[in-house]
């Protein structure tokens, strides 16, 4: 129940950033979406006293950044510490699930598999972060090939952070500089390495229970 809420969360505010190009009411009910994964995140780990405090300390600063950038409208030091702090909230979150994911006692698949995707989802908004984050610091770093001359927006930052997480690459946002590029295929890596390990983590999960019962019977 708890990992179902908070996928809806996420889902909500990876998918659902077109809606702040609608004016400062749309941008407000987004927010509601960050508030929805902070605390539904926070009560995800609840029972491990050992990183619920970094998870809630990390998601205060991110709801208090994405304010200061609501309010201002976004840019400069707002828009990278929001980066900043949305980057260590979703690794305190991440640790959290693949600590879950690949622990070796018995786990029911489906949590494997909606903790897997809210994880495989928490990495494109990591590289989301680590995008914005590059191009506030170096402009330039990232090129919109449709409109040449323009910033990259944030909201293409997370078009551009899942594309690249699929391997699909539409080519309309590149990446420039040498580390734009270097991140850039590092999130291709990641995202296939760890759906094969999750794919052979599910395989183990469904195979082992049957291969101790059928020892159990042929024993």
């Amino acid at each position: 129940m708890r990992l179902g809420a908070f996928l809806v969360f996420v889902v909500l505010l990876q998918f659902g950033y077109p809606v702040t190009l609608h004016g400062p009411v749309w941008t407000g009910l987004y927010l509601v979406a960050y508030v929805g994964v902070v605390l539904s995140g926070v009560v995800l780990v609840r029972g491990a006293h050992d990183r619920i405090a970094p998870t809630a300390a990390t998601g205060a600063a991110l709801l208090c950044c994405a304010a200061w950038v609501g309010a201002t409208g976004g840019g400069g030091a707002a828009l990278v510490s929001m980066f900043a702090a949305g980057a260590a909230f979703q690794l305190a979150l991440m640790y959290s699930l693949l600590r879950f994911v690949y622990r070796r006692s018995r786990t029911h698949e489906l949590e494997i598999v909606l903790a897997a995707v809210c994880v495989y989802l928490l990495l494109g908004g990591l590289f989301t972060t680590v995008f914005g984050a590059l191009e506030s610091l170096w402009p330039g770093s990232f090129a919109d090939s449709a409109h040449p001359g323009a910033r990259v927006t944030w909201q293409q930052f997370v078009y551009f952070s899942y594309v690249t997480l699929a391997t699909t690459g539409y080519g309309d946002v590149v990446p420039v500089s040498a580390w734009a590029r270097s991140l850039s295929a590092a999130e291709g890596v990641v995202g296939t390495l760890f759906l094969t390990t999750v794919v052979a983590r599910l395989v183990g999960a469904f195979t082992g229970p049957r291969r101790e019962e059928g020892r159990a019977v042929t024993g």
